[in-house]
């Protein structure tokens, strides 16, 4: 006899959701995205040196964007995208590299606010300084 075997809710990776203010569609928490462990440590291994020998806000996001990666804000979060769609993989906070920790080695970032998206942004360039 063959036995198979369906998932259980004790199975599935703990996700967090979150109901929004205006009570529509649930939102998903970004500093608990649905990937696994071993992703997530991957990630923060192959983040670390990029965010390391960062000097700047623009020069991050160009190394990023070498492998296909970008940075941006969702919902008030400073978010790791993904450069095709701009779908948020999980907040840099979740990575190992918050907010508060990037600002203070990087300077407050530019950031260009995304239109019909609260809480959503997409950092631009700095504007060139006068000589």
């Amino acid at each position: 006899m063959e036995m198979t075997m369906s998932p259980t809710p004790a199975m599935q990776p703990a996700q967090v959701r979150m109901q929004p203010a205006d009570g529509f569609a649930p939102m998903r928490d970004l500093d608990c995205p649905p990937i696994d462990s071993e992703t997530a440590a991957l990630l923060r291994c192959w983040l670390h040196p990029l965010i390391a020998r960062a000097s700047s806000w623009e020069g991050l996001n160009r190394a990023l964007a070498r492998h296909g990666y970008a940075l941006g804000f969702r919902d008030g979060r400073l978010c790791l995208t993904s450069c095709p769609d701009g779908a948020c993989i999980c907040s840099m906070r979740f990575l190992g590299a918050g907010l508060r920790d990037l600002v203070a080695r990087l300077g407050r970032p530019a950031v260009r606010p995304l239109p019909g998206q609260a809480g959503g942004g997409e950092l631009c360039r700095p504007a060139p300084r006068p000589v």
